[in-house]
């Protein structure tokens, strides 16, 4: 462990992960789009921007599909390294912008959790690891062309790209992804709670498809009282670990 890191349960199968206080963590975000995913044991599965390595850890584990995390940041890499390392699990973990990633693929899958924000918008977190500050949260590294673009080059003719983006920037993302013959086939709001507007989007996209979407019924995050619902409870094992 390094200064500053602290190993985290992440409540599945025993699973844990090194964070750091000063670098950007993982959130409801990456499990929610870990959990949205599909894959199976005899797929290769790219996750792009991993960070930490949250969703290749817990895609690894509940799939059994062949993970490769692609992050730029050297710390980040070093850290879902070790975290998979402790987990007994063989995650590919390479340090690159998945912008000039080349020779990693074709990969049957690909998902990424992007930044949210443009480069330019409000004020930029200063969580992250030196020199790399923001660009968990802004466009500082890739844009959401630049990720639609950089899955298209990765997976296969036929195969899936899962990410997730604020509802706010559900068109742009739609668009970017069409631009880059990703046909967006499904898709899943996510809404704080019931009576809340949906806050965030999860779509699957399928290279070379035809039109034509399937979109799912809302996900609710959280009851009135505050505690998560049955299927959040669901999505990360929590009713699992109380047996």
């Amino acid at each position: 462990m390094n200064e500053g890191e602290r190993i985290e349960d992440l409540q599945y199968k025993g699973l844990r992960i090194i964070v750091n206080e000063r670098g950007f963590r993982y959130g409801t975000d990456s499990v929610l789009l870990a959990g949205f995913a599909r894959a199976n044991a005899k797929e290769r599965v790219a996750d792009l921007g991993s960070g930490t390595g949250v969703i290749a850890i817990l895609l690894s584990a509940r799939t059994g599909a062949e993970l490769t995390a692609i992050e730029i940041q050297p710390e980040q890499c070093d850290m879902a390294r070790r975290s998979a390392a402790m987990n007994g699990q063989e995650i590919a973990v390479i340090e690159a912008d998945m912008r000039k990633a080349a020779g990693l693929g074709p990969f049957d899958a690909a998902v990424c959790n992007p930044p949210y924000y443009p480069a330019a918008h409000g004020r930029t977190s200063e969580k992250g690891e030196p020199g790399f500050e923001g660009a968990a949260t802004h466009e500082l590294y890739c844009t959401l062309g630049e990720v639609a673009e950089s899955a298209a080059r990765l997976i296969k003719y036929g195969g899936r790209f899962y990410m997730c983006c604020p509802a706010a920037r559900l068109s742009e993302a739609l668009c970017a992804l069409t631009a880059q013959k990703l046909e967006p086939k499904r898709m899943r709001l996510v809404a704080s709670r019931a009576e809340k507007a949906p806050y965030l989007a999860l779509i699957e996209a399928k290279k070379g498809a035809a039109p034509g979407m399937i979109v799912e019924r809302t996900l609710v995050v959280c009851n009135e009282d505050g505690s998560y619902t049955d299927e959040t409870r669901s999505i990360y094992h929590l009713d699992e670990n109380e047996q």
